[in-house]
């Protein structure tokens, strides 16, 4: 039994090593430390080891009880959890508007079933803008190890029961994971972020050392020599403690995470949980008080910190003192949750009997909070504030054509054919490219050109730079080659560039030498000695903070004021200033319109063209046009402006 208890022996410098993961994930968060998201690998490290070490000690001792091992589970996360859940639910009932709270019951339902993983993949990315405003998006993390606690022991009760070389059993299944997760980083990135079994081969990197250890087995001696081992051993926290600090410095969330990438966190965390006869620099580090302490508190950090940031968001609370006031609350939220629930739910000792009792409470609260969660996202509970409100969902079907040049999706020309016929043979021929904003303008300005007997040809391309041959996205590199040759065949009057000029800017995949700005006029000059007789580059439309709607709804309707046609409320002045920077720009035969001047005043941006919602708001999100917007910016200013610059070209008499 020494062995047994010398495995459930406390280890300050673990709580430690808890507090810096806990802290990276925050700095991540709220301060924008760019590798900070690694601390979930060091947690996921520390997870698999602990609980590997219990389930061999207790597998060597013919004690092991799946109804314990899941009971002390659910003893150890749920309870916290369920308070989390249950608490930002009612913050949301109160805060949040119809969409954003339809999504929370949503996410909830999936949080307390440990599937947020799951959930996630099929919506977007972790890195992606939407992931930003899921107040359970950390949840993530907890559906991947609640995935590997469910599986683990059942194969471990295998392996040990009829497998001889268990070591080489357990170094063969942490391989094929993390084989998988190579595989799927290079195909799928976010399969490779969310999946358990792309994931698991960090949690069974714990349980590989949990078991060297418990069996004093040496696979740095057998693989390196004995004097490798013997200079790793003596220097591991040094050495695990480097990899974490150069692996902070080098990731960002533009890296082929996880991947290769995630072997420096990982071997790094097993370096460091080592256990070491003396290592005073790890005592002095990990083992101080005030660190501890996080540690101890540090899955309460995990659970707040996030879902208040995002509450803070979907409310326009986007101040530095609002986000250090909840920077604070995660803390203190964390220890009275440790004081009350945690620790006092911990005290109660599984036994065999009482492991039922906990592990149906798991069941029935699971249920319970997954119902609600789903009847909040099936709408069927009314709010009476919400009948003032403007819907945000605007799924009106957008005519015309555009390239979807994602990197996993071929791009079909064949469907952009029925965009290049001319209804007006002989007539001048307009191009209009650029993203999903040219897609949403094609809809207004199609039927007014083609009133005037102007043929447009929409070719946008979502997903891709405009107009640059250099985008690393090897499908967006050929799709606007593509667009030259067209241009060269085509030889139009006009070209009219439109796009969310501000993405751009600041695009991972952006590679151009010049800054963006010079880049979109130097093209423009290109496409000139392509055979464009014109080229019109229409600038930024401005943008909102979340959304027009969501604007509207949370600073004037919900308050019972009117929606004003024009306002600065929720406008992101960084797309004003886009536009002061785009247009500094000069090059001869190059027209620049600003849509800046067009649709803002002194008393703000437009945000509407009538007085029917959703249909009428210039925008349907931050800045996509809807169909009476596209209309608006055709009739009022982009068509004219078109026609201004053909109009030598047109016949005096069809020109009208």
């Amino acid at each position: 039994m020494k062995k047994l208890v010398a495995t459930q022996s406390y280890r300050p410098e673990i709580d430690g090593l808890r507090a810096l993961a806990v802290l990276l994930v925050v700095s991540y968060h709220y301060f924008s430390v760019q590798g900070g998201f690694v601390g979930v690998d060091i947690f996921f490290v520390i997870s698999g080891y602990l609980i590997s070490h219990q389930i061999f000690a207790s597998l060597d001792h013919h004690s092991f009880s799946l109804i314990e091992f899941y009971a002390k589970r659910i003893r150890r996360i749920f309870p916290p959890l369920l308070l989390m859940i249950t608490v930002t639910l009612m913050a949301g009932w109160l805060l949040l508007l119809p969409t954003d709270f339809k999504s929370l019951g949503k996410h909830a339902a999936a949080g307390v079933a440990y599937v947020s993983n799951l959930l996630l993949w099929t919506e977007s990315g972790y890195f992606d803008a939407p992931s930003g405003f899921k107040p359970f998006l950390h949840l993530w993390s907890l559906g991947i190890e609640e995935q590997f606690y469910l599986i683990w022991p059942l194969a471990m009760i295998v392996i040990f029961r009829y497998v001889r070389r268990k070591l080489t059993a357990l170094l063969v299944l942490t391989a094929c994971s993390f084989v998988l997760s190579l595989i799927a980083t290079t195909q799928n990135q976010d399969a490779a972020f969310y999946m358990p079994v792309t994931r698991f081969w960090e949690l069974a990197a714990g349980g590989v050392l949990a078991y060297c250890e418990q069996n004093n087995r040496n696979i740095l001696s057998q693989c390196l020599g004995d004097w490798v081992s013997g200079w790793v051993k003596k220097h591991a926290f040094e050495l695990g403690f480097l990899l974490l600090i150069l692996v902070v410095l080098l990731v960002n969330k533009h890296s082929a995470y996880p991947g290769y990438w995630a072997l420096m966190p990982v071997l790094g965390t097993c370096l460091i949980l080592r256990m070491q006869p003396s290592s005073p620099l790890k005592k002095k580090i990990l083992m101080q008080p005030v660190l501890v302490f996080i540690g101890k508190i540090s899955y309460g950090i995990y659970l707040w910190h996030w879902p208040l940031l995002v509450l803070l968001h979907l409310t326009d609370q986007n101040s530095g003192l609002a986000k250090m006031s909840a920077f604070a609350a995660s803390f203190a939220l964390a220890y009275a949750t440790y004081v009350l629930i945690e620790a006092p739910v911990r005290s109660i000792r599984v036994t065999r009997s009482s492991g039922l009792k906990f592990v149906w409470f798991g069941v029935l609260a699971t249920l319970v909070v997954g119902a609600t969660g789903m009847l909040f996202s099936s709408g069927m509970i009314h709010r009476t504030w919400d009948d003032k409100l403007i819907s945000t969902i605007y799924a009106e079907p957008v005519a015309g054509c555009a390239a979807d040049a994602r990197i996993d999706r071929e791009i079909d020309y064949s469907a952009l054919q029925q965009c290049e016929k001319l209804k007006h043979p002989g007539d001048p021929v307009v191009m209009l490219l650029g993203d999903s904003h040219a897609f949403g303008l094609y809809q207004g300005l199609e039927p007014y050109l083609d009133k005037r007997e102007i043929n447009l040809i929409g070719l946008p391309a979502m997903y891709c730079t405009p107009i640059s041959v250099l985008d690393k996205r090897a499908t967006c590199a050929q799709y606007n080659q593509w667009l030259q040759d067209e241009i060269l065949r085509v030889q139009p009057d006009l070209i009219v560039i439109f796009a969310h000029h501000l993405l751009w800017m600041d695009d991972e995949h952006y590679g151009e030498q010049l800054n963006y700005s010079k880049h979109l006029w130097n093209a423009a000059q290109r496409l000139k000695t392509l055979g464009a007789k014109q080229v019109l580059i229409v600038g930024q439309i401005p943008t909102w903070i979340n959304s027009l709607p969501h604007n509207l709804n949370l600073n004037f309707l919900r308050k019972d004021l009117p929606v004003p046609q024009y306002t600065m409320t929720g406008v992101d002045l960084s797309s004003l200033k886009m536009d002061e920077e785009m247009r500094a720009e000069h090059l001869p035969g190059v027209q620049y319109l600003s849509l800046r001047d067009a649709l803002c005043s002194s008393q703000g941006c437009l945000t509407s063209v009538g007085s029917q919602y959703p249909a009428d708001l210039l925008v349907h999100d931050y800045g996509h046009l809807t169909k009476n917007g596209a209309s608006y910016l055709a009739e009022q200013l982009i068509g004219q402006t078109i026609m201004s610059l053909v109009n030598p070209l047109v016949n005096p008499q069809v020109n009208r």
